[in-house]
């Protein structure tokens, strides 16, 4: 990836650091060179996981990749993207039910199931909902991919139904109530660098899908073989041989889908698309020397990008670190590059190598576009979510806003302190309201509880007060919260959310939501007389 550094500078001046820019052009680049390594009767799911901002998802939705989820809201992004239902899989070893119902009403191509627990409660809940749901059945295989530093598959895992097992009871799985088996979804490992190894996986994978489809006779219409695919973060570490790739999966594919036309072939790919694509900014703060070693203490560090620490590799090594900020050459010194946490493992770089460094000066530290801040602890210290924009037509334009102070604190309860300590709570003239649950009142307050109880699923013997606490008593989240502002606007006249007068307080109760929604609606009636005034 080659670095406009004076967009890069440009970025952190303009949103700040910590932060994430994403280059449109490499993205694109990416995913491209996956499409073209492999045939057309194999479609590539996007790994959510890996990275799940919005805009990037439409953007690969846009050159047409398909979706994987792992969760209630990744199954909202992909949706919210444009992604077709039928251009999603549902994955994860552990499922709520509100989101196996979420999955069923919206119609996904299929629900990877990962135990027979998981399996009876799907089928119970699609009885209950007279639907048919998809399934998948994940297997760990007794194969284990030789060419990955972080094995999923082939030892002993929470991921998917051993191998043994899933062959001996899949007869007994395509028997339980409204659920249609589809077939067959295995995960060996990620970070593959060699395709030997993806080939060999691949073809294991489907040996085992004709195993179990011709001992029980069934008619699957997918399989689904991961995928895993690397990319080169450390220096002596090689890229993935694309060409050689393409010369060994091709013809597998392909003679595969000869005698498997109806069957959907997945493959999985995250890291691969994502990775290359993103800088990960931070400005160096203080310079130092500690016991004969040189320190440049940075605003952002593991908080926003754990995967500096190199989960997986029994050694830790440097990703690629630059400076971005243009001065005259200067000697090379040698740095640890740190963050702003409380703990000596907060290093983004040891022994880096690096052109000398002066204090605001702008690092970039590169290939972080996969599993950088939402697989990292951004709120240890309370710091807080970094920024997120992209890189396109060298344009900047902001993807993700960074977390203040306010957004972190509008999560936290703030209990009474009496309360806290487990004491009853005073009684004076005062208190008596505020512990007294007051009913929903008008017609604002009723439209508001009617909206809540319908995306919120409560039911209907379970009380709304206008007092009712939304995320508290109620378990409004910010996901939600969009949904309760679109039927909103839809059914209140006039009213429409102006981001800028929106505050998190205003989602306390019913009653503070609808004195926002009131004084936005006198504040348009003010706007409308005095143009008619004008006029």
């Amino acid at each position: 990836m080659t670095l406009n550094k004076n967009l890069l500078v440009l970025a952190a001046k303009k949103y700040g650091t910590p932060s994430y820019v994403y280059d449109s052009v490499m993205l694109h680049s990416s995913y491209t060179e996956l499409r073209n390594a492999l045939p057309d009767c194999v479609d590539i799911f996007y790994a959510l996981k890996v990275n799940p901002n919005t805009s990037l998802v439409k953007l690969l939705r846009s050159y047409g990749a398909n979706t994987e989820v792992c969760s209630l809201a990744e199954l909202e992004i992909a949706l919210k993207a444009g992604v077709a239902p039928r251009d999603i899989i549902f994955l994860g070893p552990c499922k709520k039910e509100r989101e196996h119902k979420r999955a069923l009403e919206v119609g996904v191509f299929t629900i990877v199931v990962e135990s027979e627990t998981e399996l009876k409660r799907l089928s119970a809940l699609a009885t209950i909902m007279n639907v048919i749901a998809p399934v998948a059945i994940r297997i760990n295989p007794n194969f284990s991919a030789s060419g990955s530093p972080w094995k999923m598959g082939g030892r002993p895992t929470h991921f998917g139904i051993e191998e043994d097992t899933a062959i001996k009871d899949f007869g007994r799985y395509s028997e339980y109530s409204n659920i249609e088996i589809k077939g067959i979804h295995v995960y060996n490992g990620t970070k593959i660098l060699e395709a030997k190894s993806v080939f060999e996986n691949c073809e294991y994978i489907l040996k085992l899908y004709k195993t179990i489809s011709e001992k029980y006779g069934l008619h699957f219409s997918m399989v689904d073989v991961g995928g895993g695919l690397g990319i080169k973060y450390y220096e002596n570490e090689s890229e993935l041989d694309m060409t050689e790739l393409k010369a060994l999966l091709a013809p597998l594919f392909n003679d595969f889908h000869l005698c498997f036309p109806n069957t959907r072939i997945i493959m999985e790919s995250g890291r691969f698309i994502a990775g290359r694509c993103a800088s990960f900014l931070v400005t160096v703060d203080n310079l130092k020397e500690n016991h004969g070693k040189k320190f440049a203490v940075t605003d952002g560090g593991t908080n926003c990008n754990a995967s500096v620490i190199g989960s997986g590799q029994l050694l830790k090594r440097n990703f690629n670190i630059e400076n971005v900020t243009k001065r005259p050459s200067s000697v090379m010194k040698t740095y640890n590059i740190s963050g702003p946490l409380c703990t000596p493992d907060d290093l983004l770089g040891r022994d880096v190598s690096i052109e000398e460094l002066v204090e605001g000066d702008i690092l970039a530290v590169t290939s972080t576009g996969a599993y950088g801040p939402t697989a990292s602890p951004v709120l240890f210290h309370s710091h807080g979510y970094p920024a997120e924009i992209l890189q396109t037509n060298n344009t900047l334009i902001l993807i993700r806003k960074r977390d203040t102070a306010e957004d972190i604190l509008s999560f936290h309860v703030d209990n009474d302190l009496r309360a806290l300590q487990g004491l009853p709570a005073a009684i004076d003239d005062n208190s008596f309201e505020s512990i007294t649950n007051v009913p929903v009142s008008g017609d604002l307050q009723l439209t508001i509880s009617r909206n809540l109880r319908d995306v919120l699923m409560i039911p209907d013997e379970e009380p709304i007060f206008a007092n009712s606490h939304l995320k508290n008593d109620l378990g409004l989240d910010s996901l939600s919260s969009v949904h309760i502002l679109v039927s909103l606007e839809d059914q209140v006249q006039d009213f429409f959310v102006n981001p800028d007068t929106l505050l998190p307080r205003h989602f306390n109760t019913v009653e503070t939501l609808a004195d926002y929604i009131e004084k936005t609606l006198y504040q348009y009636d003010s706007q409308s007389e005095s143009k008619a005034v004008t006029a």
